[in-house]
């Protein structure tokens, strides 16, 4: 029996904000035909984001208003208070930018209301499946094997493959692309309910200890999350992945424990994220670009996932609408040393930001941001 083939131009395997981001600007600005592929079924937890207003402006670059987001989408965040470096508190309206407006990200409608744009204007969206295969053409274009449980098993053929995976870099690790990390960072966190959200200030809350470092921050729907970041081998150690591991853990803050007095945990044992910094490197492939996380991913300290998600997916859908209107091979070159300027930028702020803390220099967690930061 021959195997199903379908044909499309572009297939971007992730329907984060990077992908869709991606399919958007490729939808308003060319013709060419767009599909998402997308491991999960888009009903997994979505945490939340710290973002400054430049976005609503990277928004209307995809056509969409602010307004046609649900209630509650952007919650105004006013300020950052972090106790880093010294036990007095310091207030800032963010870390690594000066723009004063800055906003708590409800993660879940934001993604789904770009994915319902991406419906509505041509693009196809195809959950719950897995590319097993990916077979690279003389011509540069793709076949990829694809898993779905109700349509079974089948080939898509495309002339661009976009990875779009996060930093699981599924697709690119799948094809052997070069990929450096910088550390093991991971955050460990709960979704709270709050009661009485009225006597907890809209701001973002950031406080160091011994062994990594707290964020917290009021989201919509009288919900707060509250996440440890650390490293893959103190989590481990510790045993943050369970709740009795991770409450003995939040006991060693002075100011975090006590915001959150009360509030009830939505899951019974905290979920966990990478948040490791790294930095791929796709140039060697033809008709492929890793964009988002998938590209370069940041430290969650410096707020920069989300905006450089879609800047890159913008650049990278250039590149592709260039590529794809020339009969040559264009190089992704350009688009790689974009990419890099941005993450050499960022890994010299980190360093900065780092090296504030001084109090737990001997510990395992700090002295390895003070050695080994910019790899």
């Amino acid at each position: 029996m021959e195997e199903r083939i379908e044909e499309i131009d572009v297939l971007i395997v992730g329907g984060g904000p990077a992908g869709a981001s991606a399919a958007l600007s490729l939808l308003n600005y060319s013709d060419h035909s767009i599909l998402i592929a997308e491991q999960s079924d888009l009903s997994k937890i979505r945490v939340g984001e710290h973002v400054s207003g430049s976005l609503f402006g990277l928004l209307d670059y995809l056509k969409i208003d602010r307004e046609e987001f649900e209630e509650g989408s952007f919650l105004p965040a006013y300020g950052t208070t972090t106790y880093w470096g010294s036990e007095y508190a310091n207030t800032t309206h963010s870390i690594f930018t000066t723009e004063a407006s800055s906003y708590q990200l409800d993660r879940e409608k934001f993604d789904f209301k770009l994915l319902e744009k991406i419906i509505e204007r041509g693009g196809i969206i195809l959950p719950r499946c897995t590319c097993t295969e990916f077979l690279q053409q003389e011509d540069s274009s793709w076949n990829i094997q694809i898993k779905h449980p109700e349509e079974g098993k089948f080939y898509m053929r495309a002339k661009y493959l976009v990875d779009a995976t996060g930093r699981k870099n599924n697709v690119g690790r799948h094809l052997g692309v070069s990929s450096t990390k910088y550390d093991t960072l991971m955050g460990a966190g709960v979704f709270l309910n709050i009661e009485n959200d009225a006597t907890i200030r809209q701001e973002q809350l950031l406080e160091t200890t011994e062994l990594g470092w707290w964020y917290t921050a009021l989201l919509p729907d009288a919900r707060m999350v509250v996440t440890f970041f650390t490293d893959s081998d103190i989590i481990s150690q510790y045993k943050l992945h369970q709740a009795a591991g991770w409450n003995r853990m939040l006991e060693q803050t002075k100011k975090i424990k006590h915001l959150v007095r009360g509030a009830t945990a939505l899951l019974n044992k905290p979920w966990i994220r990478n948040a490791q910094t790294q930095l791929t490197d796709a140039t060697a492939i033809n008709n492929f670009i890793a964009i988002g996380d998938a590209a370069a991913s940041f430290d969650p300290i410096s707020s920069m996932g989300i905006g450089f998600s879609m800047t890159s997916a913008f650049h990278g859908a250039k590149h592709i609408q260039r590529q794809l209107s020339r009969k040559e091979l264009l190089t992704t070159q350009a688009f790689q040393n974009d990419i890099e300027k941005n993450f050499g930028e960022y890994l010299k702020l980190r360093t900065q930001f780092y090296e504030q803390e001084q109090r737990w220099s001997t510990s395992a967690f700090w002295k390895r941001r003070s050695t080994n930061l910019n790899g």
